[in-house]
């Protein structure tokens, strides 16, 4: 697929020359989400939230947009006031919406 940035902790991978703010904000919560998940678990998770998304709804953008941790990167993106335990946890509050 064509993306933009993907975060593979500890590091940011992009292919445009200078990341948005929004941008580097959304990878900066998938790096503290990576973190505080001791990064293998984060790893476990997202691919079980992809593969159960991808039954739900059989589209491959669809299940990706509805995983938790993605949820709660792209709410946050837009925010400038972040602190790392909001980062790193909101994703909690995505799990069931």
């Amino acid at each position: 697929r064509d993306y933009s940035a993907i975060t593979l902790f500890p590091f940011v991978f992009h292919n445009d020359d200078t990341l948005s703010g929004n941008a580097l904000r959304h990878e900066t919560v998938h790096l503290y989400q990576q973190l505080c998940l001791l990064v293998v678990p984060f790893y476990v998770l997202y691919l079980l939230f992809w593969l159960v998304g991808l039954l739900r709804y059989r589209n491959h953008d669809r299940a990706y947009r509805n995983i938790p941790f993605e949820r709660s990167a792209y709410r946050l993106e837009g925010r400038t006031d972040l602190r790392w335990r909001t980062m790193a946890f909101d994703w909690l509050r995505c799990l069931w919406r």
